[in-house]
């Protein structure tokens, strides 16, 4: 799998909700906050600070625009 690597984190964020089988609950959640994108976005970056300096990081900075959500959105659409 090759894919851009600032699309890395968010491809390893959607793979590991597939193996936990949550892809369908997960798709659910990313349609109804689609629309607060931006909202949810800005809730990353509040949650930054606060998060330990570890591999949840990139998860973060990954989502912290409405741009990341789409994407995580459009990658667990793809794979599933």
């Amino acid at each position: 799998m090759n894919h851009p690597p600032d699309n890395e984190p968010l491809e390893q964020l959607a793979e590991a909700i597939v193996q936990r089988g949550l892809a369908a609950p997960a798709r659910m959640m990313l349609d109804v906050v689609a629309p607060l994108g931006f909202l949810a976005s800005q809730v990353a970056l509040f949650a930054r600070p606060f998060v330990p300096a570890t591999r949840w990081m990139r998860y973060v900075d990954a989502l912290s625009d409405a741009q990341g959500w789409e994407q995580l959105r459009d990658i667990l659409n793809r794979d599933c």
